[in-house]
């Protein structure tokens, strides 16, 4: 298969041998860029637009975003504030509250104490007051051993002038006699009478003994045996 080779076209470029021909060169086509202003095309003054409104609203939206920001910031750093301000009010008031807890235990613990002593006074008080009453129902005991009563004794009219103690030993002296009790005076240690709002009186005789006394109470005893239909009640 044979080739076919094709000279290649001319060229419309002008071909100089030297410097001195290039100035002799006339252009067939006048240079129509030159002193001439190339406009842009009108698509990317479009898209310049484009792009600088998208700008300004992107702006726009960061400004406002900001803004918001600015004021979420302001009203965060305002509640931090003012959540800090109630906790130290807060801490204030713990403390304020721990030292009225303190001031009331204390107070409390200084109570405590003095009931207990007083408890334990009170305690000892009643132990005292025992011991008083033991002692003294002792001495009561001791004084009743040699104390006889003379009971519903008649009162003598009110014209008469009042009983002496020597009245009342005469008394006891008659009443020993009546029970044929062998009884001397000086067997009296002390004696009174005691009268009530009804008129009854009752002769209060402390004797020297109980052998007084039991020798007076055997006499009775056998006063009431022989005089059955007369006994005598004291």
């Amino acid at each position: 298969m044979s080739i076919i080779r094709r000279s290649p076209p001319g060229s419309k470029v002008h071909q100089v041998s030297s410097e001195s021909d290039i100035s002799n060169i006339e252009p067939e086509n006048p240079l129509n860029y030159v002193g001439r202003r190339q406009k842009r095309p009108r698509n990317e003054d479009q898209r310049k637009g484009i792009d600088d409104s998208l700008k300004d609203e992107l702006l726009s939206v960061l400004t406002n975003w900001k803004k918001d920001q600015d004021l979420i910031l302001s009203k965060l750093y305002s509640d931090i504030a003012e959540l800090m301000q109630q906790n130290a009010n807060i801490q204030s008031t713990n403390i304020e509250m721990e030292k009225a807890l303190t001031f009331i235990s204390t107070q409390y613990e200084d109570m405590n104490t003095k009931i207990i002593n007083l408890e334990r006074e009170r305690k000892e008080n009643y132990n005292y007051i025992l011991s008083l009453e033991n002692r003294l129902e002792d001495v009561q005991k001791k004084l009743k051993s040699t104390i006889i009563e003379f009971r519903n004794l008649p009162t003598p009219a009110q014209n008469i002038k009042q009983e002496t103690q020597q009245d009342l030993c005469d008394l006891v002296q008659k009443i020993c006699d009546v029970l044929n009790v062998n009884f001397h005076p000086s067997e009296i240690k002390d004696i009174y009478i005691i009268k009530t709002k009804a008129g009854v009186s009752t002769v209060i005789t402390e004797l020297t003994s109980v052998l007084s006394k039991n020798k007076i109470l055997s006499g009775a005893k056998e006063f009431n045996k022989i005089n059955i239909n007369s006994k005598l009640s004291s």
